[in-house]
């Protein structure tokens, strides 16, 4: 398989964070600077990524308001994609601590405790894993991989938490247009993951990545069977993620052209129905004074279904952040969580007490 394309699936924010880096410098703003199925629950803490000092991602665990402020790994390695088992006591993530060398292109899964500690290696695939998500009851982790034979064993796997019991529960289709099956994430009652399906596209100069691409979302049995399309390609389906009550899935719609980068939307789990809850603006206006940027991505519903966490990027002559923002379920209220900007990226919201 070829490096782009794991870029663009197991570290769609990336590119995202590189093209924030681009806006910056061209509006002369400085210094203001995955995620996983949400279970039903007590709101706990938040875990994200960050870049450190070398450029290499590292997770971290606030409370939701980003105060009391963790970072739980370190590396010349990037260590990301974090998602919270339902009771809060472990982080399933993905880490190239095994293959510093390689970085993105080979990952494998792992767990830890809440405050870094206790970590243990869960794939030993020897080639990519990542964007893992935990099962409601905690017996099984969900994650992509291109199974060492892409496109032949590239798909959605899922593995017990001690590294055992490791099954593929659907395949990338045949065809020439299947590029890869992204973002697993467990229905709150078990029975179901949501992913999406990548079709088509060829590489296009920085900063917009992907032309021609097309995306959609679906739900499948764990057993592979009964796979239903809920979003079709042309909303270019990002990253998803359900709602405590199973009656919703919340997701990023990525365009391919300046005005329109990413935008937070919201579908019935059974599909149609579709309902925008941020209406950002893109990339506008050149270098003019009237510049501006605007991105929501990477959404997450709050453990008790009221809120939903996501990234968001605002950019203009005067004014540059990227840091995390929350609205009510229903997209209003949205709002900064607080003047810092951090520029945090693949946000989860889990159950673990705050701090």
């Amino acid at each position: 398989m070829q490096a782009p394309l794991k870029k663009t699936r197991g570290a769609t924010r990336a590119g995202t964070l590189g093209l924030t880096a681009v806006l910056a410098v061209a509006f002369g703003v400085t210094g203001a600077s995955s995620a996983s199925g949400t279970p039903p629950g007590d709101n706990g803490r938040i875990s994200f990524m960050r870049t450190d000092h070398t450029g290499h991602w590292q997770i971290w665990t606030s409370n939701p308001d980003l105060t009391t402020q963790h970072k739980i790994t370190d590396g010349e390695y990037d260590n990301g994609w974090a998602a919270w088992s339902p009771d809060g006591t472990r982080l399933a993530f993905g880490s190239a601590r095994r293959t510093p060398e390689a970085n993105g292109d080979l990952k494998e899964i792992f767990t830890m405790a809440p405050d870094g500690s206790d970590v243990q290696q869960v794939t030993d695939l020897g080639f990519y894993a990542g964007q893992p998500t935990w099962s409601p009851d905690g017996q099984w982790i969900a994650f992509t991989t291109d199974g060492g034979n892409y496109p032949a064993t590239q798909g959605i796997y899922l593995i017990h938490p001690d590294g055992t019991g490791l099954r593929q529960v659907i395949a990338l289709p045949a065809g020439p247009r299947s590029v890869w099956l992204d973002a697993p994430r467990f229905s709150p009652d078990g029975t179901q993951l949501a992913y999406t399906f990548f079709e088509g596209g060829k590489p296009t100069p920085a900063p917009w990545s992907w032309k021609g691409e097309t995306s959609s979302l679906w739900t499948v049995g764990l057993d592979g069977r009964n796979a239903r399309q809920v979003v079709a390609p042309g909303q270019k389906v990002g990253d998803a993620d359900w709602s405590p009550d199973g009656r919703y899935l919340v997701f990023e719609q990525m365009g391919n052209d300046p005005g329109k980068i990413t935008s937070v939307l919201r579908v019935p789990a059974t599909g149609g129905g579709i309902a925008a809850l941020t209406h950002d603006t893109g990339y506008r206006g050149g270098r003019s004074q009237n510049s501006s940027f605007q991105a929501s991505f990477d959404p997450v519903y709050s453990p008790d279904g009221t809120k939903i966490l996501y990234p968001h990027d605002e950019y203009s002559p005067t004014f540059g952040c990227t840091s995390l923002q929350v609205m009510n379920a229903d997209g209003s209220g949205q709002h900064w969580l607080n003047a810092q900007c951090g520029v945090e990226h693949q946000v989860d919201w889990g159950t673990a007490p705050m701090q």
